[in-house]
């Protein structure tokens, strides 16, 4: 009986044999991309939605796909939305803000997960979370250094009366703001990708081992 338990705490002990190898995530988490683009637009657009509703606004049009020329800005995009009847500057200002402030929601929830014990012990799980960690962090960096009167950014630092030279400092706390969770992200990744994990579990099954002899 003891010879049993040992050979099953020994076959436990080794669940890095049958994780998946790095090339294997690297091809799953290619494979997922396309499902968390599709996502990410959705929730962009979706927030500027919701965004609208709560502020008692009108939405007339939410397009999510595919990505085109926007027939009203005139300029390719990847999804639009447009609303009829936002009254003042904050109403505004909150709606083209909403995808930033849900990236910074959703970013804060995963960094909860990756400095704690909460984060999956599955691999496929914490690859998952990752991909889906890095949508939100390139929907919310990629406006840092975009400067069109069509983009989000833009017209919300409008609102605040920064226009020209005036946008720099805030520009500067965004861009500082989205290396801070680009480095989130990362640790997401490394994470994902580390062995010793696997290492650690096996470890702990020592003692064990020794304390049924």
């Amino acid at each position: 009986m003891r010879a049993f338990v040992v050979l099953l705490l020994l076959v436990l002990a080794r669940p890095v044999a049958a994780e998946p190898s790095d090339r294997t995530l690297v091809l799953t988490g290619l494979a997922m991309a396309p499902v968390d683009y599709l996502l990410g637009v959705a929730m962009h657009e979706g927030s500027h939605a919701v965004a609208a509703k709560l502020v008692g606004a009108e939405v007339i049009d939410v397009h999510l796909f595919p990505p085109g020329r926007d027939p009203k800005a005139g300029k390719f995009r990847f999804g639009w939305t447009y609303v009829r009847g936002l009254e003042g500057d904050r109403e505004r200002a909150f709606f083209y803000s909403a995808p930033k402030l849900l990236d910074l929601a959703l970013l804060g929830g995963f960094a909860a997960l990756v400095y704690t014990d909460a984060w999956p012990s599955n691999r496929y799980g914490q690859l998952a979370l990752t991909v889906a960690a890095t949508g939100l962090w390139v929907d919310f960096a990629k406006d840092v250094l975009a400067f069109s009167k069509h983009n989000d950014v833009t017209k919300t630092l409008n609102l605040w009366c920064m226009t020209g030279w005036r946008q720099i400092p805030a520009r500067l706390v965004f861009g500082a703001a989205a290396v801070g969770l680009g480095f989130i992200v990362w640790r997401g990744y490394e994470r994902t990708f580390d062995r010793t994990l696997g290492d650690e579990a096996s470890a702990r099954v020592v003692p064990i081992l020794s304390s049924s002899f």
